[in-house]
């Protein structure tokens, strides 16, 4: 069964309410970075613009790791996350290899916002938007929401929730699979 809390209106409203649960808590590093994805899954294929208006492929990625972040602009616990995904990028690229990807979809329309968030912020990994709500196959219950993907095009592991996105945890999760 394929869950999208955006095609329905009342999930929309748990939506809200999962976001202000989420918002209120902190950051907690004694929980897993994610949990691993049961069964055998091939990644939901992603085809949207990017922030600066190009077409993007998620199979432009192929053969690498890449986390997919489901957020907002005006998701508080989405936004808290992004300095650390920052991190996370540029930690896990800096040999030059660039075996690790972040695609990040704004869920919404991005009302002329999400362009000066990624600029103020020196965002400089991949963000599409999705201003239609329209991806479909990925089970998104509420914002953020992460999924990373292995070389091969499987979900394998998935995180409801704001993460620290711990350097380290990542580079274990991605040794594991």
């Amino acid at each position: 069964m394929n869950t999208n809390i955006f095609k329905d209106s009342s999930m929309r409203a748990a939506l809200f309410i999962c976001l202000a649960f989420f918002g209120s808590m902190s950051f907690a590093s004694d929980k897993p970075l994610m949990t691993e994805m049961p069964g055998i899954r091939v990644a939901p294929p992603i085809a949207l613009p990017d922030s600066n208006g190009q077409p993007f492929n998620m199979k432009e990625y192929e053969g690498k790791y890449i986390l997919v972040n489901f957020w907002a602009h005006w998701c508080s616990p989405c936004i808290k996350e992004f300095p650390a995904m920052q991190a996370l990028y540029e930690a896990l690229n800096e040999d030059g290899e660039h075996g690790f990807e972040i695609i990040a979809i704004h869920a919404g329309p991005p009302q002329g916002r999400v362009r000066l968030f990624l600029e103020k912020h020196n965002i400089t990994f991949k963000t599409v938007l999705d201003a239609n709500m329209s991806v479909e196959g990925w089970e998104v219950r509420a914002l953020p929401m992460s999924y990373l993907v292995s070389p091969e095009g499987k979900l394998i592991y998935k995180a409801l929730g704001p993460r620290e996105w711990e350097i380290d945890k990542m580079r274990a999760l991605m040794t594991e699979k």
